[in-house]
């Protein structure tokens, strides 16, 4: 695999996958925990990302912005590696990678499988990053200790989450591992903003 296709498979990982919670109990605290961070739409988070597929290993530095459904996600890495921007707004996703830029269009996954090689779901890291599930498609399994999400599975993904830190009211994730098939991603979230910068 080029490295030009594994940063593909980067930019579809992490605007991977729309998937849902299955319904909590009413009024209990893992409930207001998925409420409270699912108000959060406006927020940045800095860190690093190391991609591994087979043979074929990657890492980055990881700039992600989120703004309601606009995502902007920013990679730059060592040895030559070109700073690729990726966004989607939703139904685009637009990759830029010095100066060649491909678009891809979210309504049809069979675009993504065929121009990547990768069939993954889309949409649903800016949940899983905040230690919740998405909200479609189920079923979901998850294991949750004293309120934290642990481990999830959705959407084919298994989720193992490491280390939480406190920024601000919240507890967000700060160190998880993300694996389907041969695909494995860490992630090592460093600095949580909660709210867009300017």
């Amino acid at each position: 695999m080029t490295l030009s296709r594994l940063i593909s498979l980067g930019a579809v990982l992490w605007l991977a996958g729309c998937a849902i919670a299955p319904a909590p109990l009413p009024d209990s605290p893992w409930q207001h925990r998925v409420e409270h961070l699912s108000a959060l739409q406006e927020w940045t988070a800095q860190g690093k990302i190391a991609l591994r597929n087979g043979d074929q290993s990657e890492s980055a530095n990881l700039h992600w912005r989120q703004q309601r459904t606009l995502t902007t996600v920013q990679l730059s890495g060592p040895l030559g590696l070109q700073a690729t921007q990726i966004s989607s707004d939703g139904q685009i996703l637009q990759v830029l990678q010095g100066d060649s830029e491909r678009q891809f269009d979210l309504s049809n996954p069979e675009v993504m499988a065929r121009e990547t090689g990768w069939d993954f779901p889309l949409a649903a890291l800016p949940y899983w990053l905040k230690g919740i599930p998405a909200p479609q498609p189920g079923p979901v399994k998850m294991d949750v200790v004293d309120d934290l999400l642990q481990t999830l599975q959705q959407a084919g993904w298994q989720i193992l989450y490491e280390r939480y830190q406190r920024v601000d009211d919240y507890l967000l994730p700060s160190r998880l591992t993300l694996e389907r098939g041969a695909t494995r991603a860490k992630v090592i979230i460093q600095t949580w903003q909660p709210a867009a910068l300017p």
